[in-house]
């Protein structure tokens, strides 16, 4: 019995001393893989500080796809192993290769250290479609892509017949805009200067149509029409008084010069639409086509186009001898204009200067300016017209209307009977209403 338990004492020490000795055994392996991933990872975390170094300048910073395999899932890659046996050459001045043998070399340590670390080969890569697989063959200098491309037929495939339709480039260019403006302007009987109380009612209207063939020729056209009523109570014969009365054309041919210039014709037509009479009398003072005022002016055109986006845009017109005609049909009227009794025009000869600008300060104003000056050498006409538009909404604005004007071609006028000592002449408005651009 003695024998028995000494011997089954012996057997279970035996036993602890063998289990003790696997348990030391599995406790070195795993502090081994323990050191081995931690050297590994550290390697690791210097070869991105080294990355990060050489990557110090912003073009560099895009993801290199050369550290996938360090960043990656641990795999068994054919590129290392050919490496680790000394079939590469690795004495490369190229940072990006030098990083690449750097990453290779960090894999054939894992291989060795740690194997039980590595769960998946290359070819498992590539079965799972992260790269593609159907490009095998192996490019070189000297092979050429569009060789490797499949040819392509250009000649789109149709199910039925196709009609071909040509389409001339429309040349032409429509806008414009109509303005129906209002004022009102009240004094007291007892106002210590005098004066009327009235309402004023003004309606514009302006219609372009431009041709432009973006090469040599340019046609431009526009219609400005202008009636604006007041009330008055100083006039016994009416109630209203015209305060705008215009219809004008402006026709500017161009040929182009050269950059800028052009060489062009500007006709000009303006005369008036409702008739206007003396106060308290009945007796017209000028109607439509009495008078009419054409000018014909060949002169070089300079365009104007300024500003970053174009803000100030306009035209200059240079005429050194333009021909200005004055046309009355009443015989009533013909005096009245400088033209001698018995006739009805009076045509005249000289140099003609005229300026049409307009500066877009802001989204909510526009400065519309129009500038014109004959001279025959004896008497003088200059008009500055001057239209500022405050924009309110997409319908309301506000117009500042300023129009200063010099004219002493009426042999009448300038004799001294029929004004103030002065032939400068100036008319101003501000009136509020809608606006409507197409």
């Amino acid at each position: 019995m003695k024998r028995l338990t000494i011997l089954f004492i012996t057997c279970f020490i035996a036993l602890g001393a063998s289990s003790a000795t696997k348990a030391n055994a599995n406790t070195e392996e795993k502090a081994d893989s323990s050191l081995l991933l931690k050297n590994y990872l550290k390697a690791l975390d210097d070869l991105i500080k080294e990355r990060d170094s050489l990557n110090a300048s912003p073009a560099a910073s895009a993801p290199n796809a050369y550290y996938y395999q360090v960043l990656s899932r641990p795999a068994l890659y054919g590129s290392s192993l050919h490496q680790a046996m000394g079939q590469t050459d690795i004495s490369s001045s190229d940072q990006q290769l030098q990083r690449l043998y750097a990453a290779r070399k960090m894999l054939s340590s894992l291989y060795a250290g740690a194997p039980q670390l590595v769960l998946q080969t290359e070819s498992d890569i590539m079965g799972q479609a992260s790269l593609r697989g159907d490009i095998n063959d192996r490019l070189t200098t000297a092979d050429k892509l569009a060789d490797k491309v499949a040819a392509a037929s250009m000649t789109p495939e149709l199910d039925g017949p196709v009609e071909v339709v040509t389409r001339r480039p429309n040349f032409w260019n429509f806008s414009g805009s109509a303005n129906l403006q209002f004022a009102q302007n009240y004094i007291s009987d007892n106002w210590y200067k005098g004066g009327e109380t009235n309402w004023i009612g003004n309606f514009d209207l302006t219609l372009r149509a431009n041709y432009n063939d973006q090469r040599k020729i340019t046609w431009e056209n526009t219609l400005d029409a202008q009636l604006g009523f007041q009330t008055t109570e100083t006039d016994e014969n009416r109630t209203f008084r015209p305060s705008h009365n215009l219809l004008r054309y402006t026709g500017n041919a161009g040929y182009k010069a050269w950059k800028n210039w052009y060489y062009s014709l500007l006709v000009i037509l303006q005369t008036q639409i409702a008739p206007n009479y003396q106060r308290n009398s009945d007796n017209i003072s000028s109607k439509i086509m009495s008078p009419l005022e054409i000018t014909i002016a060949p002169n070089m055109k300079y365009e104007i186009a300024w500003g970053k986006k174009k803000q100030f845009t306009g035209q200059l017109n240079i005429a050194p001898l333009a021909m200005k005609i004055v046309y009355v049909g009443e015989d009533d009227l013909v005096t009245n204009f400088g033209i001698e009794a018995g006739k009805h025009q009076k045509t005249t000869f000289g140099p003609n200067i005229s300026l049409n600008t307009t500066w877009k300060i802001c989204k909510q104003i526009t400065w519309n300016n129009r500038m014109y000056w004959f001279s025959n050498y004896d008497y003088h006409i200059w008009e500055w017209e001057n239209k500022i538009n405050f924009t309110v909404t997409k319908l309301i604005s506000a117009n500042l209307s300023l129009y200063p004007r010099f004219d002493n071609s009426n042999e009448k006028y300038r004799s001294g009977k029929n004004h103030d000592g002065t032939y400068m002449m100036f008319k101003e408005l501000l009136s509020m209403g809608l606006t409507y651009n197409f």
